[in-house]
């Protein structure tokens, strides 16, 4: 018992975060951890918002959340969408969808997806 407060006490709070959000996420037999998606694969993904801004588009702006679930994140991005109630950082998602890979890095952004708060 000691060990593990004395422990809690030196691990740093973002590492401690991380740990309960993979833990949280890990729970869910419905979805898949965001580290195991693959371009083009339908899948459900839980995570939490980590970020979460607005990209000027031609026409109209675009909502874009970014998602962690301690395996990896990715990109959502919902099309002519400034505000969806509920979605913020610090919340936790359940979204699905097909994902593409896009950027230098080829990580995988969802457009439009269904979605669910939790």
């Amino acid at each position: 018992m000691l060990k593990k407060l004395l422990e809690r006490l030196t691990t740093p709070v973002a590492e401690l975060d991380h740990r309960r959000l993979r833990e949280f996420c890990s729970v869910r037999t419905d979805v898949m951890p965001i580290g195991e998606l693959h371009p083009r694969q339908e899948a459900a993904v839980v995570g939490e918002i980590t970020s979460l801004r607005i990209v000027p588009h031609e026409g109209s702006p675009w909502l874009e959340a970014t998602i962690s679930d301690g395996t990896g994140s990715m990109v959502i991005m919902w099309t002519g969408r400034r505000h969806i109630a509920g979605v913020a950082p610090g919340k936790r998602i359940i979204v699905s969808g097909r994902g593409s890979p896009y950027g230098k890095q080829g990580r995988l952004r969802l457009l439009n997806p269904r979605y669910e708060l939790l």
